[in-house]
């Protein structure tokens, strides 16, 4: 029986077929520039594809690979406990990831990105001080200033930050 890495790469290549295929009905705008506002889906696509040929890849060559199992023998099989511990960081990413999501409304993208950075730090095992923290700060401002400053990405100043700014645009 083929490895699950196998058929999650095939579903995945499935699903990544399908977002390319719909990022390309994206309709272009006249005062679209050489890119289009399909680059990047179009672009996340193809990452996705490969992702997929890659676990496909993966999962043919533990299936070329795969030795039966010596009866009595010592297996590699993870404790019940520890089948789930990977779902589990991954489900602790994806409510990052969420909260995230749901804060950029309120405190914009620039404090959203540094308290995404110093949070999922800490999650994967960062300690809690300066260096973290100094790390979260000067990423926030390098990403805004990339997509604001110099590739001219508006993105969301948040609700808070009008407020304080007193700016509506």
């Amino acid at each position: 029986m083929m490895p699950k890495d196998f058929w999650i790469g095939s579903v995945g290549l499935g699903f990544a077929a399908i977002y390319w295929f719909e990022a390309g009905k994206i309709r272009i705008s006249p005062l679209d520039d050489p890119v289009t506002a399909a680059g990047l889906p179009k672009a996340l696509g193809i990452v996705f594809g490969v992702l997929a040929i890659v676990m496909i890849v993966r999962g043919l060559l533990e299936f070329a690979g795969r030795r039966p199992a010596v009866s009595g023998g010592i297996t590699d099989q993870p404790k019940p406990g520890e089948r789930m511990r990977p779902h589990l960081r991954a489900a602790g990413v994806l409510a990052i990831g969420v909260a995230y999501l749901l804060l950029i409304p309120y405190v914009g993208y620039a404090l959203g990105i540094m308290a995404l950075m110093l949070a999922i730090s800490m999650y994967i095992g960062a300690p809690l001080g300066v260096r973290s923290v100094m790390t979260a700060v000067l990423g926030g401002i390098f990403f805004h200033l990339l997509f604001v400053e110099l590739l001219g990405i508006p993105l969301p100043e948040g609700a808070l930050i009008e407020t304080l700014l007193g700016s509506k645009s």
